[in-house]
């Protein structure tokens, strides 16, 4: 067990009640997306880069911000107490970042099609994924249960891995999908490598006997 950096996951909450509070405003105004979500080639030109970061609080429906913010409930006040407030905001927005970079190259160098370099790109999944991969080193033993199909519990380290993996064969097989696989990959890479960084200098308890 790690010693916590921070008392509270306030930074999680934020993040949580700040996507649902632009989701609310793109079900009003839905030029929002067109006007901040990622689009592959004006990132891969470097044109307007704020929309890395807009992008990441844009969500299309209701279960795409669900499933997102339920993933990032789970998983992100654990990572946000053990890192403290600035790691965590910087894992998690790097992996955002990356997330759209590496789906804009993606596109850019496998499926340079026109229709697929100007589809808008939104969500929060990237940074998510980096978050996640974080857990899976920091918490690799915990019990997860997901379902794929019927409720399977593993160890948290299997379960993400393997997510991981079929992102990964998704992101080849199916880049047509509405949903941005490569950018997931994106994200979990970036989260791993962080956490990899920053893991050396985290304390543990150093359990003992009273006598």
């Amino acid at each position: 067990m790690y010693v916590a950096r921070s008392e509270n996951s306030y930074l999680t909450w934020f993040i949580i009640l700040t996507n649902i509070a632009v989701f609310i405003l793109v079900r009003i105004n839905p030029r929002i997306i067109l006007e901040y979500a990622t689009i592959p080639i004006l990132t891969v030109t470097f044109t307007q880069p704020y929309r890395l970061l807009t992008s990441m609080f844009i969500h299309y429906d209701v279960f795409h911000l669900f499933f997102n913010m339920f993933a990032l409930f789970i998983f992100g006040p654990d990572i946000e107490k053990v890192l403290g407030k600035p790691r965590y905001l910087l894992l998690y927005f790097l992996s955002g970042f990356m997330a759209a970079i590496v789906h804009a190259y993606y596109i850019f160098i496998f499926f340079p099609v026109r229709e697929l370099l100007a589809t808008p790109a939104i969500g929060a999944s990237g940074a998510i994924y980096g978050v996640m991969a974080a857990f899976g080193i920091l918490f690799p033993l915990r019990r997860l249960v997901v379902f794929f199909g019927f409720p399977i519990m593993a160890p948290a380290i299997i379960v993400i891995i393997v997510l991981a993996l079929i992102q990964t064969l998704y992101a080849f097989v199916a880049p047509y999908s509405q949903v941005a696989y490569a950018a997931h990959v994106g994200g979990f890479i970036t989260g791993l490598l962080i956490t990899f960084i920053y893991k050396p200098g985290l304390k543990r308890f150093i359990p003992y006997r009273y006598f």
